[in-house]
């Protein structure tokens, strides 16, 4: 009776046992595609690792490159809208694609259990970081030379007959003088030019209204300045 017992015990055990491994592997149809024992030209193995494996790709590294350049505020220009950021996220990408041989396997929960059974597991492989670079232009803010004048009908700035076309210099750009006998130049400011005095600043006068034909140039120093039948000067400034 005993023995009897014992027998039956390990019957059951083994019968479980075997049941599991059949539950766990069974050698269906989609298996059988899976090893491919009788078609060598089969890579099975070799397409369940490439079906397993998850390739990484990690975020975006931005590498920030900072260009300066110097605009100046008395001088107009336009400005420019910068597009928003996106912001970079790392991606995971999983092969989905179950070979044409082993069509047997109803779907990918089938065809993984396949591949499982034949040893084959899961991996993850981490793709290079990818590179970009961001260029951020930087504008420095800076003011040129100028020098105020005050426009007269007279060769001598008379007082009393100002002209009312009155205006400033700023360096490097030219100024039109249509109306002007004399102007008295007053008020300079060097800007943000460090050091700068009106001593070391030219008006150059010219007999056209662009600055081309020259006729003589003055210190930028307070003073009368008779242009008679000058049309425009230019202000330089060793800056």
């Amino acid at each position: 009776m005993h023995f009897s017992t014992l027998s039956v015990l390990c019957s059951l055990v083994a019968a479980a046992a075997a049941a599991t491994t059949t539950s766990k592997c069974n050698a269906d149809n989609c298996l059988r595609a899976v090893r491919a024992s009788s078609f060598p030209t089969r890579s099975g193995a070799a397409d369940c690792s490439s079906y397993f494996e998850a390739t990484v790709t990690p975020a975006t590294s931005t590498i920030t490159a900072t260009a300066t350049v110097t605009a100046f505020s008395n001088k107009r220009r336009r400005g420019l809208n910068a597009e928003p950021a996106l912001e970079a996220r790392q991606m995971t990408i999983v092969p989905s694609a179950i070979p044409t041989y082993a069509s047997a396997c109803s779907g990918s929960v089938r065809y993984s259990s396949a591949c499982s059974c034949i040893g084959v597991t899961a991996t993850t492989s981490t793709a290079s970081t990818p590179m970009t670079t961001v260029t951020v232009t930087v504008t420095a803010d800076e003011t040129k030379p100028t020098v105020a004048f005050t426009g007269f009908y007279t060769q001598s700035c008379d007082a009393g007959t100002e002209n009312g076309d009155d205006g400033s210099f700023i360096e490097g750009e030219c100024m039109g003088l249509p109306d002007q006998i004399s102007i008295e130049d007053g008020g300079f400011s060097a800007g943000t030019s460090t050091g700068l005095t009106a001593a070391d600043c030219t008006i150059t006068f010219y007999s056209d209204t662009a600055c081309t034909q020259e006729e003589h140039s003055a210190p930028a120093t307070p003073g009368c300045q008779f242009v008679g039948y000058d049309f425009s000067g230019l202000l330089t400034c060793p800056f």
